[in-house]
Order: structure tokens, then sequence, then C-alpha cells
């Protein structure tokens, strides 16, 4: 989501592009933190990074050098209800 935010934001727009950042701030997190309270600071830390990366996207800016493997991952769960 952070690169494809950061790939609309490379060129001039008519508008202000920008998404939700809810999910994609919290897939990272939540999978760095994985309900263990020892996990709790790198899950901080996760989530100010994220809020960070996307907020350079939002300006073209994103570069993702240095990008956890879970910032990859997908947020599709199978049978997942709301």
């Amino acid at each position: 989501a952070t690169l494809n935010l950061n790939a609309m934001n490379q060129a001039p727009n008519p508008w202000h592009v920008s998404f939700s950042y809810a999910r994609a701030l919290q897939n990272t997190t939540l999978k760095t933190w994985a309900g263990a309270a020892d996990n709790v600071e790198a899950a901080q830390a996760a989530l100010i990074q994220r809020a960070g990366n996307n907020s350079a996207a939002q300006l073209g800016k994103y570069v993702p050098d240095g990008e956890a493997a879970t910032a990859a991952e997908g947020m599709y769960e199978k049978g997942y209800k709301y």
C-alpha cells in the first residue's frame, strides 16, 4: 500500500492523493506484536516507522530501504469476518 501511494504521488495530481492508513499501519504492527508483552516496544517502533513511511509516500518521497519483511506481506486473511 505504501509503495502504491508513493507511485501515485510521483507525478503532479490535480487533487491530493491519499488513502485510509488504518490497515497499512496495523499490519506490520500487529504482526510484530503478535500478542506478546515482550514485543510491545518493537511493535510501537514498527508503528512509528510505518507512519513515517506512509507520510513520506503521501508526498511521493518514500524510499523502501530497510523495510521489515512483514511490510511486503499481504493483509488478506481467508475467511476473515468483519
